[in-house]
């Protein structure tokens, strides 16, 4: 999976056919699960027709269960087949993804409506350095970028896009604040009155 940082605005990087993008929209970074992610189910498989072969080979099984070696590898092949049909992509306005082997899903999200971001790493993937961006949103939506190189940086990479958007700060100076305070508490106290 490709990962873009982007930088330079002269380079118009027109992004994934599946995410329409608006003229002035930039991808800031894109990528997608680790493909090492399926070495577990790659591993049952070939110990899955390892056993099955070697049990017809020494007559344990009739050489009719060879025919059971596709239900061996089958999982190993759909695990790859999902991880490499997802993609993430996070623009200057929204979080994306895009996963299904059969169909298609894809979900978007405003940055501006994100209210939190979490990352979690198994023992695994702090070790080898992967793990989950899970995204909440205002509303109850969540979508997260699983098992993606770097997340602390992707995390990072959300929240200064959220920053962005949101401006950082409260705008207007503590005086400002104070006197629409006090204007506020005027007009309570004289609607009290009445």
């Amino acid at each position: 999976m490709t990962k873009t940082d982007r930088t330079d605005s002269a380079a118009v990087d027109p992004g994934p056919e599946w995410l329409p993008l608006e003229d002035d929209e930039e991808i800031r970074w894109q990528g997608g699960p680790r493909v090492q992610t399926v070495l577990p189910s790659a591993a049952f498989a070939v110990a899955g027709t390892i056993a099955l072969l070697a049990a017809v080979g020494l007559e344990f099984l009739p050489a009719v269960a060879v025919l059971g070696v596709p239900l061996a590898v089958a999982p190993a092949l759909w695990q790859y087949a999902r991880v490499s049909k997802t993609a993430f992509v996070v623009t200057d306005a929204v979080a994306a993804t895009r996963h299904g082997v059969l169909g298609r899903t894809v979900r978007t999200v405003s940055l501006e409506r994100i209210q939190n971001t979490t990352v979690e790493q198994d023992p695994i993937g702090r070790f080898v350095g992967y793990g989950t961006v899970t995204i909440e949103t205002a509303g109850g939506t969540e979508i997260a970028f699983w098992n993606v190189e770097e997340p602390a940086a992707i995390r990072d990479r959300l929240e200064a896009e959220r920053e962005r958007l949101s401006g950082g700060e409260v705008p207007g100076s503590r005086e400002q604040w104070t006197a629409v305070l006090e204007e506020v508490r005027a007009w309570r106290h004289l609607l009290e009155r009445r």
